[in-house]
């Protein structure tokens, strides 16, 4: 990851709470937009979904389905770095036992990080944090409405930037079976202001923590991990991760409630699209998943 993206991210986590946040998501009733094909396998095909929110703005989702499914099957949500919505399907294995959903981050289009458009970019952000969020909304009211989605094991998963929006939509809507972050972690002030100390940065270090503390709002992962009990908690973190390091890993599974677990990674934090560890993390998941029985 370079050093102007993980200093965007940093600014991003900063400037969803400075925004200020509301705890009133309203859920509004998806309208389905006619899919579009997008590609097919020997295994599965995949199409481009949208669905429409309450404010009726056109979300973009992409799912990964079974061409052959003889019984109910889980499902995966994924909300993964800011960069990837289709493409993070594509870093995951051809596979027939798992129908997966992804989303693009709504107003993404809009962020400008120069002249006029970083003054809007907090404004920006913070929408694109609540929309995200209604978005994961509508996706599980998507898959609760499908027959051929086994209806106890809908499973939540959220990679570095969408890991507090998954925990704060894992907290809210019961419909979510467990939930699994990778990459992620607690205290985002903290974080953020590891972050910035690294590099020189025009946001004043003495500024974020009270920022963060004053606005915390909807996705501060620490507010509302606990309520995912007694759903099943996953988390894979890494010891050398300078995104969320180990003491946001490690404060984030504290505070959450059993069933629980932590896998431990050495690596940095996590590039989306080295295929290698993105192999070796969905094995790794899957098979834990496999054993508590969340998987067939």
């Amino acid at each position: 990851m370079t050093d102007t993206l993980k200093r965007f991210i940093a600014f991003l986590l900063v400037a969803i709470f400075v925004g200020g946040c509301s705890t009133n998501v309203e859920r509004g009733g998806a309208t389905q937009v006619q899919p579009t094909s997008v590609s097919e396998t020997a295994l599965s095909r995949k199409f481009e979904l949208r669905l429409i929110n309450s404010q009726g703005t056109h979300l973009e989702y992409f799912v990964r389905e079974p061409r052959r499914a003889t019984r109910p099957l889980p499902a995966v949500f994924i909300l993964a770095g800011v960069e990837t919505g289709r493409e993070s399907l594509d870093l995951i294995d051809d596979r027939d036992d798992l129908l997966l959903v992804s989303m693009n981050y709504p107003r993404r289009e809009e962020l400008a990080l120069s002249g006029l458009g970083l003054v809007l970019a907090p404004y920006v952000l913070r929408r694109m944090a609540f929309d995200s969020l209604e978005g994961g909304t509508l996706a599980l009211d998507y898959l609760s409405r499908r027959t051929d989605v086994d209806q106890k094991r809908i499973i939540l998963l959220g990679v570095s930037f969408g890991s507090p929006i998954i925990v704060a939509l894992g907290a809210r809507d019961p419909r979510a079976d467990a939930v699994v972050l990778i990459y992620g972690g607690g205290d985002l002030g903290g974080s953020a202001r590891t972050n910035l100390r690294e590099k020189p940065w025009w946001v004043p270090g003495w500024i974020i923590g009270p920022a963060v503390r004053t606005f915390l709002g909807e996705f501060e992962p620490l507010a509302h991990v606990e309520k995912i009990a007694p759903r099943y908690f996953l988390m894979v973190s890494s010891r050398q991760d300078e995104m969320f390091p180990p003491s946001s890993a490690l404060a984030l599974y504290g505070r959450a409630r059993d069933p629980k677990k932590l896998i431990w990674y050495e690596t940095g934090h996590l590039d989306l699209f080295d295929r290698q560890l993105i192999r070796r993390l969905t094995r790794d998941v899957v098979a834990d998943l496999r054993t508590v029985g969340f998987l067939h």
